[in-house]
């Protein structure tokens, strides 16, 4: 038997990429889904309705109308995406899919940086379904402590996830415990989560992971502020002029992704200019950091 859990709005929006303005006027023009209100008048969101809403919002972002596609039921929906060869390819190919199984929140822009796509996120392990409408490739499972008898748990939770491999994330457990999970499929890391060990272990156990199409942010904001305030000491333009190239390619990356899309051709042209420009931020990165190597700048 499930166990019903409920969201509010802003986990939803965190959840499904789907900003909370949007979805409201989803809601209000389409009904597209009906969430609980609370007493105090608050929105309330099933899984059920987590998981029309990525479907929905996977198939908006790949061209579809939301008028067109609203009112679909949930088979439907997922009809809809199998037969669209698009929708099914509209990540990068290196991007990884996988569930949470915890109480931690992960926004959508973190792991959008990340190349990670959280296709579900559930509280019970009895609520986590045996087919969903994408390859899982990982799932991660936060447990307070880990026993003699975790293993045997995770691989009941892999199995029923149909997922490659397990990142199980734990506050406390016996060092002789925690070596006994480990193994080619399970991996283990300390509560909280931390978005760098996430993807130093996702590199170890997807060999694609990040490699060669990966145009993930080189340099924070921070690291180009820093850049830009070490080479006014060189006597040297160029790390000035490269950071405010990378600010502009990153703002236009940002919009050409926001950007309201009128059909399939206008989706794909956006998609084409977010795509190229993140390229191109990417390369003038790379060349950025090789300056700051012969110049000696730290940040």
């Amino acid at each position: 038997m499930n166990i019903e859990q409920n969201y509010r709005i802003g986990l939803t929006t965190q959840i499904t990429g789907i900003r909370p303005e949007t979805l409201r006027a989803w809601e209000r023009r389409y009904e597209v889904v009906k969430p609980i209100r609370t007493d105090a008048g608050d929105r309330l969101y099933t899984q059920a309705d987590i998981d029309r809403l990525l479907l929905i919002k996977k198939l908006v972002d790949n061209g579809d109308a939301i008028s067109a596609v609203a009112n679909l039921n949930y088979e439907n929906l997922e009809k809809r995406i199998s037969s669209c060869k698009s929708a099914l390819t509209s990540t990068g190919k290196n991007d990884l899919n996988f569930i949470l199984l915890g109480r931690t929140i992960l926004d959508k822009k973190s792991l959008d940086s990340m190349r990670l796509n959280m296709i579900d996120v559930v509280q019970d392990e009895r609520n986590i379904k045996s087919n969903y409408h994408c390859k899982i490739d990982f799932i991660i499972v936060e447990i307070p402590t880990i026993n003699q008898g975790t293993f045997k748990l995770l691989q009941k939770i892999l199995k029923q996830s149909k997922a490659s491999k397990l990142l199980c994330a734990y506050d406390f457990g016996k060092e002789s415990d925690i070596a006994a999970l480990t193994t080619q499929d399970i991996g283990t890391t300390n509560l909280p989560l931390n978005h760098s060990e996430i993807t130093s272990w996702c590199s170890s156990s997807f060999p694609s992971y990040l490699q060669s199409t990966s145009t993930a942010r080189l340099l924070t904001d921070q690291d180009l502020n820093n850049i830009v305030a070490a080479g006014s000491k060189i006597n040297c333009e160029c790390p000035r002029h490269l950071a405010d190239l990378i600010n502009k390619l990153t703002a236009f990356e940002k919009y050409s992704s926001e950007c309201e899309v009128r059909n399939a051709k206008d989706a794909e042209i956006h998609q084409e200019l977010e795509v190229t420009s993140a390229k191109s931020r990417y390369l003038i990165e790379e060349v950025l950091i090789k300056l700051t190597k012969v110049e000696g700048i730290k940040y």
